[in-house]
């Protein structure tokens, strides 16, 4: 089966709706039309993937928007696991096992988000619509700087991190100025031993998946809470969340970008998402954050699709 460039492109566009037809012989069946109207790029964040986006894929698709989701390195179908992680029940090593993926790095997510967006200008569609949740903020971050203006049509970051110029998304040791974080005791290993943030989804302690389900999905209904903790990978790489993003003006701050504001948030506190809009806009005061106002958890996606998705729907 040949298939053209295009053809290959408009089919990662699952949710788009568009149907390839298969083809006998050397000759390729035409291409779908492409959509005049700008994709929606969606990138998850820590411990998630793809998945996270299958109640928001088809609403913006039935929208007549192209909508294309990619796992990150190291997460969702290009997740690895630590040994002790089939283990039950837990031994020691689950705290000490080097994590498979401590080798990634915040260059490699960036790449990730960076070929996704020169996928779809190849393929012929308009610049995209980029979205992160959580982590995913500080993969786009780091793209928007290597891609510029032009590119992008919009970035959005949805409960994200937007560290400014020169930060991380945490730091490590955590800052002791810091206020207590819910995520700290669910924690299962040293990240300096084991070169990642290691959760234990998998757990059989029950208070332990209660705290979960809190940080992440407090206002998710109970059983689609419990599918999406059994999605969750334990690891994200350390070496990601704590190297300083350079930021320019004229890239990444050229580009115009909303705040979705979470504000019953257990992962990113409202204050946290509110000083990060407030240094960012310090940073370029001709090219102000937009604020968007969800009353969500950290998983709106998951919690309120259809309230996310016409906020969504309301930048294109």
């Amino acid at each position: 089966m040949l298939l053209s460039r295009r053809a290959i492109i408009s089919s990662a566009l699952a949710a788009s709706g568009a149907a390839l037809a298969g083809c006998s012989g050397t000759q390729a069946e035409p291409a779908p039309a492409l959509s005049p109207k700008s994709p929606y790029l969606l990138v998850h964040g820590a411990w998630h993937g793809t998945w996270c986006w299958g109640k928001i894929s088809p609403l913006l698709a039935a929208a007549g928007h192209p909508v294309l989701a990619i796992d990150l390195p190291g997460h969702g179908l290009n997740a690895a696991f630590p040994a002790a992680f089939d283990v039950q029940p837990r031994t020691a090593a689950l705290a000490t096992e080097v994590s498979p993926i401590a080798g990634i790095t915040l260059a490699d997510y960036a790449r990730a988000v960076a070929n996704a967006v020169d996928s779809l200008l190849a393929a012929g569609f308009p610049a995209p619509i980029v979205v992160g949740h959580s982590m995913g903020g500080g993969a786009i971050h780091a793209a928007a700087e290597l891609l510029g203006p032009g590119k992008i049509a919009r970035l959005v970051y949805l409960a994200a991190f937007m560290p400014k110029d020169g930060q991380p998304m945490v730091a490590f040791p955590p800052d002791e100025q810091a206020p207590p974080s819910l995520l700290t005791p669910l924690l299962r290993s040293d990240p300096g031993i084991t070169g990642a943030l290691r959760l234990d989804p998998a757990s059989t302690n029950d208070s332990y998946r209660a705290g979960l389900i809190n940080l992440f999905y407090g206002k998710v209904d109970a059983a689609t809470a419990r599918a999406a903790l059994n999605l969750l990978s334990p690891d994200i790489p350390i070496g990601a969340m704590v190297t300083p993003i350079a930021t320019s003006v004229q890239r990444w701050g050229a580009i115009p970008r909303t705040y979705i504001r979470t504000s019953a948030d257990n992962t990113i506190p409202p204050a946290l998402q509110d000083l990060m809009v407030a240094q960012a806009d310090t940073a370029t005061p001709a090219n102000k954050t937009q604020v968007l106002q969800l009353d969500s958890d950290h998983s709106p996606f998951l919690s309120m699709p259809q309230q996310l998705v016409r906020a969504l729907l309301s930048l294109a």
